[in-house]
C-alpha cells in the first residue's frame, strides 16, 4: 500500500476535493474516498425579500427600534422603561410577517452551486505526535483500499466522532482536501475560503473531546445566550421570551459558582480559541455548530454569550475577564469591527506561519482589500504586511495602520511604516487604548506613494505644531499607565480652562478614556460620566494615590 498521490485540481472549473468519510464505529480504522467537484458561486444570490431596516423603522410606533441581530433576524426593541419585552414580532399585529421574518434556506439551494452537499470542518491541526492513517479507496474500485494519508491526532479524533455508523458523510477538511505539499495550490485554495465555508451545507467547529466540565460550560453559555440579544450596531439587551431579565446589564450578578466560571475559562483556553485561522471559518456562515466530544451547541449562541459577557466587566472573575477582553474583539468581525480591530485580534492569537495573520482573516475583510492582496507564502512576511497597509490606503485613502508601528518592536529588515503584527499586545494596549478614535488629520484623505525598490512610503503631510514633550512607553498594567500620565494632568483641575471652554480636567479625562463616557454613549451603557471621572482623577492628583475606581 502506497501513500496517496494527489491529482491536480482543475482551476478553470473551480474544482475542490471532498472527503467521503466512510461509516464505522469509533475504534474502526478511518476510511474515505477523495473526489473532485466543481464549486461555483450561484449565478444569482438569494434575494432577501424583507423590507429594509430604514423602511421598517418608519412603520414603528414612537420609541420603538428595529435592528439586525447576529443571526440576521430583525429584533423589535421596545421603548426604554416601558416594561414591554423586546420581540421578534412587529408591534402592529396586523403587519405582514413576510416583511420582516428571516426566510428559511431551501434544501435544494445546493444544486445552484454545482457541487454535492458537504460540510466544512473547522479545527486546529495540533502537534505531529501520535499521527494516524486514513485509508483512501480507489475511486475506480471503492472496495479496494489502495493508498493512505497520515493525519494528526486531533483530526483523527474529530473524524471518529463525526462519522456516521451507517452511511457516509461528505466533508471538506483542509488537511486532506488541500495538497499541503503544493505551495501554489495552498495559495489558491486560501483565496477560496470565502467560498468554501459559506457555500457548505454547514460548518462544524471541532474543539476537541469532552472533558469533566465541558458539558457544564456549553450548557451555561447556551442558557445565558437565550436570555440576551446582541445587535450589530453594538448594543445588547433582553432576548424576547427571556426567563431571566437584565442578565445583560453590567452590574447584574449572575448566579454562577466558581466551578461554572472555571469551566468557561477552560473552554476558552482550548487550542481552537487560540488560533488565527478558525475565526473566519466560524463567522463565514449562519449554519455553524460547535462540537465538543458528543456535545454540540449552535455557534451563534457561543458568540452572542461571549460578546455580552465581555460587557459585564464588573462581575466577571479576573481570569475570564482577561481572556474575553482580547478574544471577543475578533467576534466583533465586520460589520461590527474594522480590519484594524481584526488585525489587533490576530496579534494575541497563534498561527504556525506568520503570513497567516493576514491570510487567516482574508475572508472577513472588505472584498476590495482582499482583491489587492495576493496569497503568496514565498515572499517575506513583512511584504505581506505591507500589502495590507497599501491596500487599505488605496481603498480607503487612510493610513490608520501606521498607528500600530512601533520602532521598539519593528521587525528585522521591516520598513518603519510596516506594523509588526507578530508582536503580541501587552498591558493597557489590550484594551481601549489600542484603537484610536481621535484623528489629528480630521479624517482627511491620506496621500501616499510607494517608492521602489527601497520600499519607502512617501506621505504628504501638513505641519501644524511642534512636539515639546514625550513620555515613556505606555505599557504595563492600567495603574502603571495612569501613574505615568498623571504627570501630564492639569495642576489646577478646577481652575484651568480648556481652549474650547469648560474645565481642562474634563477634556483631559475624556482623552484618557477616548470618549467612552455616559455623556457620549447612547442608550444603556456601563460607561462612567465625565463628572465622575473628573472627580476621581482630581482626588488622585491631590493625594498622589490611585484607587480601583480610577484605574
Amino acid at each position: 500500500m502506497a501513500p496517496y498521490i494527489y491529482n491536480e485540481l482543475e482551476a478553470e472549473v473551480g474544482e475542490l476535493r471532498l472527503v467521503d468519510l466512510q461509516p464505522g464505529s469509533y475504534h474502526d480504522t478511518l476510511q474515505c474516498n477523495i473526489v473532485h467537484c466543481p464549486l461555483l458561486e450561484p449565478k444569482a444570490a438569494a434575494k432577501d425579500e424583507r423590507l429594509p431596516i430604514s423602511e421598517l423603522q418608519r412603520s414603528l410606533p414612537d420609541g420603538w427600534i428595529v435592528e439586525y441581530t447576529l443571526e440576521g433576524r430583525y429584533l423589535f426593541m421596545s421603548p426604554r422603561h416601558s416594561g414591554i419585552p423586546n420581540s421578534w414580532k412587529h408591534p402592529d399585529s396586523n403587519f405582514d410577517e413576510k416583511a420582516y421574518e428571516l426566510p428559511k434556506r431551501s434544501a435544494g439551494d445546493a444544486s445552484l452551486w454545482h457541487v454535492p452537499p458537504y460540510e466544512a470542518l473547522s479545527y486546529t491541526w495540533g502537534t505531529t505526535d501520535n499521527e494516524e492513517y486514513v485509508y483512501v479507496a480507489d475511486p475506480a474500485d471503492p472496495s479496494q483500499t489502495s493508498s493512505w494519508l497520515r493525519v494528526r491526532a486531533n483530526l483523527a479524533n474529530a473524524l471518529r466522532h463525526l462519522r456516521y455508523p451507517d452511511r457516509q458523510r461528505t466533508l471538506w477538511v483542509d488537511a486532506i482536501s488541500i495538497n499541503q505539499a503544493d505551495i501554489y495550490e495552498r495559495g489558491r485554495q486560501v483565496k477560496r475560503m470565502s467560498q468554501i465555508y459559506p457555500l457548505s451545507d454547514s460548518v462544524i467547529i471541532w474543539i476537541g473531546p469532552e472533558s469533566e466540565d465541558s458539558k457544564l460550560a456549553l450548557e451555561t453559555l447556551r442558557h445565558f445566550s437565550e436570555q440576551v440579544e446582541y445587535i450589530i450596531s453594538h448594543r445588547w439587551g433582553d432576548a424576547p421570551n427571556a426567563q431571566e431579565r437584565d442578565w445583560w446589564r453590567d452590574g447584574h450578578r449572575l448566579p454562577y459558582e466558581a466551578k461554572t466560571w472555571k469551566s468557561i475559562v477552560s473552554l476558552l483556553h482550548r487550542p481552537w480559541f487560540e488560533r488565527v485561522w478558525v475565526l473566519q471559518e466560524a463567522l463565514s456562515s449562519d449554519r455553524v455548530l460547535l462540537q465538543c466530544g458528543r456535545d454540540s451547541i449552535p455557534w451563534v449562541n457561543v458568540r452572542k454569550a461571549l460578546l455580552v459577557l465581555r460587557q459585564k466587566t464588573s462581575v466577571l472573575p479576573p481570569d475570564i475577564r482577561g481572556r474575553l477582553f482580547t478574544y471577543a474583539r475578533g467576534l466583533m468581525a465586520p460589520p461590527l469591527a474594522s480590519s484594524e480591530h481584526l488585525l489587533l485580534w490576530t496579534r494575541n492569537q497563534k498561527c504556525t506561519d506568520p503570513h497567516d495573520r493576514i491570510y487567516g482573516i482574508l475572508g472577513l475583510l472588505d472584498p476590495r482589500i482582499v482583491a489587492k492582496i495576493e496569497v503568496d507564502y514565498s515572499i517575506p512576511v513583512w511584504k505581506t504586511y505591507s500589502r495590507l497597509v497599501l491596500a487599505e490606503q488605496e481603498v480607503y485613502q487612510k493610513l490608520n495602520m501606521l498607528n500600530h508601528c512601533n520602532i521598539t518592536t519593528r521587525g528585522e529588515e521591516h520598513p518603519s511604516w510596516v506594523p509588526n503584527w507578530e508582536q503580541p499586545i501587552e498591558g493597557a494596549n489590550t484594551g481601549y487604548l489600542s484603537i484610536r478614535r481621535f484623528y489629528a488629520s480630521a479624517r482627511s484623505s491620506a496621500v501616499a506613494k510607494l517608492i521602489k525598490p527601497a520600499y519607502h512610503l512617501q506621505v504628504t503631510g501638513r505641519r501644524v505644531d511642534t512636539i515639546s514633550r514625550v513620555s515613556h512607553s505606555l505599557t504595563g498594567t492600567f495603574p502603571e499607565v495612569i501613574h505615568e500620565i498623571l504627570d501630564w494632568a492639569p495642576r489646577k483641575p478646577r481652575s484651568d480652562t480648556y481652549v474650547s471652554g469648560g474645565f481642562f480636567i474634563d477634556a483631559y479625562v475624556e482623552v484618557l478614556v477616548r470618549g467612552r463616557t455616559s455623556d457620549r454613549a447612547q442608550g444603556d451603557n456601563p460607561c462612567p460620566s465625565i463628572r465622575q471621572l473628573s472627580e476621581h482623577l482630581s482626588q488622585a492628583i491631590a493625594s498622589g494615590e490611585l484607587d480601583d475606581e480610577v484605574t
